[in-house]
C-alpha cells in the first residue's frame, strides 16, 4: 500500500500543477508585452509631409508644429474636390512594412473643423498591380472616423479597414484583389471627407501607434493545446514503454520461475516435472526419442562414508558432465536421488547406446573430489520410443535395462532391443552392451 501510493500521487500532483500552470498561461497572455510600431517625428528615418489634391484654387496647408504632427488646412471656396493630406512614408521602395503582424491602430487625434469624416488610410504595395510611378495604384485600405469619435483616444482593429469603391472602380480590380491587405504597407495617410470648400481644419495627430501581440491569442492557445498534446503523447509513450518493460520483466520473472519450477536446485538439470513437460512436447509433435536412465553405483556408500556434502558434490559434478556432453535439444533431468534420465529426440537406439557408453567413460575418467579422490561409476539403461512403443513403455524398458545392468555388476550399459526386457532378465532377441562389449543374452 505504501509503495503504490507515491506512484499514484506523483502523476496526480503533476497533473494538478499542469492544470494550474495552464490556467496561469491562459490568463497571462493578456499581460505579455506587445509588439509596437510608433509613427512620430522622433524616429531616425521619419519621412512625412503635407500634400493636397483636387482642382481649382490651391488650399493653404501649413505646419503649426511639424514635430507634433500639428497642421492647419484652409480650403478656398473656389476649389473643386480640394483636400489636404498628411502622409507618413513607411517605405520608398516596393518592399514595405508588414502591418499584418499588428492587431490594433491606437490613434489620438485632436481635430477642429466641419469635415464630415477624418479618413485614415494605409497604402499597400502589391507587385501584381502596383507601381511606384502611380501613387494611387497601391491598394488603399481606409476607415472613416466621425469627428465625435475623436474626442477620446481610439483603438481601431486593423480588420475594420476596407477598400473603398472608388479605388476598386478606378483600377477595375477583380474580386481577388479587393480584400483589405496591409502586409506590405508603404504609407500611412490622413485626409478629410465632406463638403470642404471654404472651410478651415486644425488637425493634430497626437498618437499613431500600431500594436499587436508577439504571439496572437489563437497561436498562444493553440500552443498550449499542442503542448498538452505533446505532454500527453510523451506521457502515454513513456507509460507504454514502462508497461512494456514491466511486462518483459514480469515475463522474464515468469520464465525464471517457470524454469526454476522445472529445474533441480542442486544439479541445475531438469527435475521430474521438467522432464514430464519435455516429453509432453515431444509427444505433441509425434517425435520419437531414445531414453537413457543413469544411476550412480553404490551412491549410498558415498553418503555413508563421506557425508551428504560430498554426495551433493558428486551429484552436481555428474550433472555437469551429462549437461556438457549432451545436445542442447536433449532433455536431461534428475529423476530422483542418484538417478538421472536423458531423453534424446530423433536419436536411434544405436546412437543412444553409443552416447551412453561415452558418458560412462567420462564418468570413470572424472575426479569427482580432487582433494580426496573418489572413484565413481554409473550404470545405464537404454530404450527407444516410436510409433509402436510409447514413452511410458520406453521408460519402463530403460528402467528394466538399468536393473539388468545393476545385476550384471554395474558400471555398464544395457540396451533394451525390439523385444521387451522383464524384471527378471532379458528375453530372447534382446541384447546388451556391457562395459563396452556387446553380449547376446539367451
Amino acid at each position: 500500500m505504501s509503495d503504490s501510493t507515491p506512484r499514484k500521487s506523483g502523476p496526480l500532483a503533476a497533473l494538478l500543477i499542469g492544470i494550474l500552470l495552464t490556467l496561469l498561461a491562459v490568463i497571462g497572455h493578456r499581460f505579455l508585452p506587445q509588439h509596437r510600431l510608433t509613427l512620430d517625428s522622433a524616429q531616425p528615418d521619419a519621412d512625412y509631409l503635407l500634400n493636397q489634391y483636387g482642382e481649382g484654387a490651391l488650399a493653404q496647408v501649413e505646419w503649426i508644429d511639424a514635430k507634433r504632427f500639428h497642421y492647419l488646412c484652409r480650403i478656398p471656396k473656389e476649389s473643386i474636390g480640394r483636400n489636404c493630406v498628411f502622409r507618413y512614408t513607411l517605405s520608398n521602395t516596393e518592399q514595405g512594412v508588414d502591418l499584418s503582424r499588428y492587431q490594433k491602430l491606437n490613434l489620438s487625434i485632436k481635430y477642429s473643423g466641419p469635415a464630415q469624416y477624418v479618413r485614415i488610410g494605409i497604402r499597400n504595395f502589391d507587385p501584381r498591380f502596383s507601381n511606384l510611378q502611380d501613387e494611387n495604384s497601391p491598394k488603399f485600405n481606409s476607415i472613416s472616423l466621425h469627428p465625435k469619435d475623436l474626442d477620446k483616444p481610439l483603438s481601431i482593429g486593423l480588420d475594420e479597414f476596407s477598400v473603398p469603391d472608388w479605388w476598386i472602380n478606378e483600377y477595375d480590380r477583380p474580386r481577388e484583389f479587393v480584400k483589405p491587405d496591409v502586409s506590405n504597407a508603404i504609407a500611412f495617410t490622413v485626409d478629410l471627407y465632406g463638403d470642404l470648400p471654404g472651410t478651415e481644419h486644425d488637425i493634430e495627430l497626437q498618437q499613431i501607434q500600431f500594436t499587436g501581440d508577439w504571439i496572437s491569442a489563437e497561436h498562444w492557445y493553440l500552443g498550449i493545446v499542442c503542448l498538452w498534446m505533446l505532454i500527453g503523447t510523451t506521457y502515454g509513450i513513456s507509460q507504454w514503454v514502462l508497461m512494456t518493460r514491466e511486462h518483459r520483466a514480469l515475463r522474464s520473472e515468469k520464465e525464471k520461475y517457470q524454469k526454476l519450477s522445472t529445474l533441480d536446485a542442486l544439479t541445475k538439470v531438469l527435475n521430474r516435472h521438467g522432464i514430464d513437460l519435455f516429453v509432453e512436447s515431444l509427444r505433441a509433435n509425434r517425435r520419437p526419442a531414445s531414453v537413457i536412465i543413469i544411476d550412480i553405483d553404490h551412491f549410498k556408500r558415498v553418503n555413508d562414508e563421506r557425508g551428504h556434502v560430498v554426495g551433493d558434490r558428486v551429484l552436481q559434478t555428474l550433472g555437469d558432465i551429462l549437461r556438457i556432453h549432451t545436445r542442447s535439444t536433449d532433455g536431461l533431468g534428475r529423476w530422483g536421488g542418484e538417478e538421472f534420465i536423458l531423453v534424446c529426440p530423433d536419436a536411434s537406439l544405436a546412437k543412444a547406446a553409443d552416447l551412453a557408453e561415452k558418458l560412462r567413460h567420462r564418468i570413470i575418467e572424472t575426479d569427482f573430489i580432487p582433494e580426496h579422490p573418489l572413484p565413481i561409476t554409473a550404470s545405464f539403461g537404454v530404450a527407444i520410443s516410436h510409433a509402436d512403443r510409447s514413452f511410458e513403455d520406453a521408460f519402463r524398458h530403460a528402467d528394466q535395462a538399468l536393473y539388468l545392468a545393476k545385476s550384471r555388476g554395474r558400471n555398464c550399459v544395457v540396451v533394451a532391443g525390439e523385444d521387451t526386457i522383464n524384471k527378471t532378465g532379458v528375453r530372447k532377441g534382446a541384447w546388451a552392451m556391457l562395459s563396452g562389449r556387446i553380449k547376446l543374452h539367451r
